[in-house]
């Protein structure tokens, strides 16, 4: 294509489900196998080269810093950019040439999305005056189209692109990051052009969230298949199976984000012997690994029917939202919270804002079985406790906690009654709750209090609504907005200058968990705030709840 159309995927420990972005992707639409640069991270034991000598003229390009080669990968390509996800399967017709011409010939679009179309409703008012195309304002309450920067699918110009990248002063260590540089906050000051555009009769691809590679916060996605990326691995480089991209995209669909009932396999008919002997044997070892795997596809079962009849409930000895509440209306206490982050930690993972630390991963599985007067350990009641009442991704996402919640049972004192985690992130937590009161209970905790708040750098200044505000007076120790443990010695002696009659508010991920508990043995009281502020900020503007937007909160600031 003359306009030098460029395509960018990004691909971690996937080589299935990337085979099948690249072969719907030239399925489908007008690509050209030289347009496509894939930026791929290895991961142990999966398995590229099969895919590589799949789709040899494709550009590979082995992550060695997300960052740098990103930002070499853009500058050198071409005048419009669609970004891509393995996790991706094109659907439909489409024409990057079509998409290009239309930004060429409209100023006022930022991108034109292949997955958004009339299908995906409800449905913004159409601005364009070609029958084909869909216009909006991308600033709009309308679902799915209020989403104007996105990795899956979206074909931008390449200077808006580079602008942008070469703006952010955040790192971008990992696409979550890339994504998360543009938030509901800046974007109306870094995007310059107020509309986007698809194509109008329908979305021409789908996501299929059935696994997670990035260890990030809160990620939907389904696991009631065997679908993790070591089995997925063995099922395309052993086995031989591909996505079958005829069927899926013969499903109707009404969503850009769909589980496992898209995952559909099917066998490739080469490469298999006509000598019976050879044959017997393939089908002996397909068996012997089905065998092997059926129980762990049984244990996840009857682990999540578990959970769904609480059995859970009296593992741990967890007081709700509302009975952590009144504990803390009617005690002075200081608290830290576990989450899925820590755990993480403690299980030798990196999350977004935190790189595993040795010591951090000990301080917080000893902080854990923590019993001291006046302070309290959090963690999610929801966890071990179905709760009717949770939002749908929360509900779907507490269902798939297997390992959390066997690391909890194991690793949690028995004895020791816990608060909930969630006290602090109601809002993106609950579907249904008094909201109203709520927020008035916890606000009044702070109204006139004199309060030093211990955060990241820059993560409170976009709020609109602060929660702080009611406080008498309000101090501030900066620390890193990322890794902040690595300066954990500096942050404690700042923290200890501020005087003992003020409530310390920290809001620094696992590390907050030491601060916390450091400055409650010294004789401070202490909260570990975690997403207080931003969730109130988010209540206060009635910011839909949705997987996007909820996703989009847990993402590093």
């Amino acid at each position: 294509m003359e306009k030098q159309i460029s395509i960018i995927v990004f691909s971690k420990g996937r080589p299935m489900q990337l085979h099948a972005y690249l072969e719907s992707l030239f399925l489908f639409s007008d690509a050209t196998r030289d347009m496509v640069t894939v930026l791929y991270c290895e991961a142990e034991s999966i398995r590229y080269e099969k895919l590589m000598q799949s789709f040899g003229q494709v550009k590979w390009v082995k992550e060695s810093k997300f960052e740098n080669d990103l930002k070499e990968i853009i500058t050198g390509a071409g005048e419009y950019i669609m970004f891509g996800c393995d996790d991706v399967v094109f659907t439909h017709k489409f024409s990057l040439e079509k998409a290009s011409d239309y930004l060429r010939d409209n100023e006022q679009v930022f991108g034109y999305s292949m997955r958004l179309g009339e299908n995906i409703k409800p449905v913004p008012e159409n601005l364009s005056s070609d029958d084909a195309v869909l216009e909006w304002k991308w600033d709009c309450p309308y679902q799915h189209y209020n989403y104007p920067w996105e990795l899956d699918c979206t074909l931008y110009r390449r200077g808006d692109v580079v602008r942008m990248t070469m703006e952010e002063e955040t790192a971008i260590k990992n696409p979550n990051y890339y994504e998360a540089m543009i938030t509901p906050d800046n974007r109306k000051e870094r995007i310059i052009r107020p509309n986007m555009a698809s194509n109008k009769q329908s979305g021409c691809a789908v996501v299929i969230t059935v696994n997670r590679v990035q260890e990030t916060h809160q990620n939907g996605f389904d696991d009631s298949m065997l679908t993790d990326i070591y089995s997925l691995d063995r099922l395309y480089n052993d086995e031989g199976n591909t996505l079958d991209i005829e069927r899926i995209a013969s499903m109707d669909n009404s969503m850009i984000h769909v589980g496992a009932e898209y995952f559909i396999l099917r066998k490739e008919a080469k490469g298999y012997s006509t000598s019976s002997l050879r044959l017997k044997k393939k089908k002996i070892v397909e068996f012997a690994n089905k065998l092997m795997r059926f129980p762990k596809r049984i244990h996840r079962h009857f682990e999540r029917k578990s959970y769904e009849k609480g059995r859970y409930a009296d593992k741990l000895h967890i007081l709700n939202t509302d009975e952590t509440l009144t504990l803390m209306e009617n005690e002075k206490i200081s608290f830290l919270r576990f989450g899925d982050g820590e755990i993480a930690i403690m299980r030798g993972e990196s999350i977004p804002f935190q790189e595993y630390d040795a010591k951090l991963a000990k301080h917080l599985r000893k902080l854990l079985r923590t019993n001291l007067d006046g302070l309290k350990i959090g963690i999610p009641y929801y966890y071990m406790h179905p709760v009717n009442r949770l939002n749908d991704f929360t509900a779907g996402f507490a269902k798939g906690l297997a390992v959390q919640r066997r690391f909890l049972c194991k690793n949690c004192d028995r004895d020791m009654t816990y608060v909930d985690t969630a006290i602090t992130q109601v809002y993106q937590t609950y579907k249904k709750y008094d909201f109203k009161k709520y927020y008035e209970r916890m606000q009044k905790l702070l109204s006139g209090r004199d309060v030093t708040i211990v955060c990241g750098e820059g993560v409170l200044d976009r709020l609109a609504y602060r929660a702080f505000d009611v406080c008498k007076s309000v101090e501030f120790v900066t620390a890193p907005s990322m890794n902040a443990y690595a300066e954990y010695d500096r942050l404690l002696k700042e923290a200890l200058k501020t005087g003992k009659e003020r409530l310390v508010c920290i809001v620094l991920g696992p590390t907050a968990k030491a601060l916390a508990y450091d400055l409650h043995k010294r004789g401070y009281q202490a909260w570990d705030m975690g997403h207080y502020f931003k969730d109130y900020d988010a209540y206060m503007k009635k910011k839909p709840r949705t997987a996007a937007e909820i996703t989009q909160f847990y993402k590093p600031d």
